[in-house]
């Protein structure tokens, strides 16, 4: 029964990392938002085994925010953050009789915006670093918002929005004001939304979509309301981000076990493999547009709770671990 457990246990966390999700009919919103507080954890963890830089470039500096597993025994998914060196690991919700998924650091650094169960259905919740005063965004009453994202300037986030159990075809993008009012659908694209993320100006969003039933990454242009398609390429899933420079974009492409991080030009072409083997997942570019943070197996392949993190020049060099211990690390986001 034990063996079984586990089993059970590994097969609903593979499931989670790779599934993307969907909407179909309008929730009715609720307009107060709930305050509350938490009590942020240190982590009793040893630093990461650094590789050290070959070159003149300075170190990676910032912070990482990603889901994390402290919740031993329960299997719940909570958020930690920790800085770009290594140092610094705490875990943000230290509750465990939910789960806390799609992490992102605020543009300013001094919060973060995630989705959680912890209200029953999940919505979306701001943490404030500095106060640790915690605040319920959204208010849906059927459907559930995922991966929230904030736009560059501060005053909107989009995320992905699913009725159902399944992504493609189904869930579309929403936006709303930064305190939650006025979310409404951004647009409907045939084959579905997950996963966006903004462009450094703020006029686009990138996000994945299936087209004859295999993900592509799109670009949604908000001054003209015009879809395009990016890539068309086998292999994509959905979690992507976009470079600093606004002339790159990243994504992991492969199958079950055996994902890669590229790199694509903003039209989808001169795409470059970053990694080689192992399962690498869901890049995020450092601020200053030098590093890429991921998440990866390498160390232990094929282990549903071998995730961790990890850091790497944006040309695939100079790899160094971040998180080093039995659970799993994933779906990271790079903030200041």
């Amino acid at each position: 029964m034990a063996l079984f457990r586990l089993r059970l246990a590994s097969l609903i966390l593979v499931a989670l990392l790779l599934a993307a999700c969907a909407p179909a009919e309008q929730p009715d919103l609720l307009g107060t938002a709930i305050a509350g507080t938490l009590t942020a954890r240190p982590l009793a963890t040893e630093g990461p085994t650094a590789t050290p830089s070959p070159g003149p470039n300075e170190d990676p500096t910032g912070q990482i925010v990603y889901v994390c597993q402290y919740s031993k025994l329960q299997r719940r998914n909570q958020i930690c953050l920790i800085n770009a060196d290594g140092s610094g690991q705490r875990v943000l919700t230290p509750g465990s009789a939910y789960d806390d998924f799609f992490p992102e650091i605020a543009p300013d650094g001094a919060s973060v915006i995630f989705s959680s169960s912890r209200s029953g259905r999940y919505q979306i919740w701001e943490l404030e670093l500095l106060s640790e005063e915690l605040t319920q965004l959204t208010h849906f009453n059927a459907g559930e918002p995922f991966a929230p994202a904030i736009s560059p300037d501060g005053s909107s986030v989009v995320f992905y929005y699913q009725m159902s159990n399944g992504c493609w075809y189904d869930c579309q993008l929403w936006i709303m004001d930064r305190d939650g009012n006025n979310a409404h659908e951004l647009v409907e694209v045939p084959g579905g939304a997950w996963d966006p993320a903004w462009s450094p100006d703020g006029s686009q969003i990138l996000f994945a979509s299936a087209v004859q039933s295999r993900p592509q990454l799109h670009i949604y242009d908000l001054d003209s309301a015009q879809v395009s398609q990016v890539t068309d390429i086998v292999g994509i899933r959905g979690r992507n981000d976009w470079a600093p420079d606004g002339l790159h974009i990243s994504t992991y492409v492969g199958s079950t076990w055996d994902w890669n991080i590229y790199t694509f030009d903003l039209n989808g072409e001169n795409p470059r493999q970053l990694t080689d083997g192992f399962s690498n997942l869901a890049p995020s570019y450092s601020p200053d547009g030098n590093w890429i943070v991921f998440m990866s197996y390498r160390d232990h392949p094929q282990q549903p709770l071998g995730c961790e993190i990890y850091v790497m020049r944006t040309d695939g060099s100079d790899v160094r671990r971040l998180t080093d211990n039995g659970i799993c690390d994933w779906q990271p986001r790079w903030g200041p």
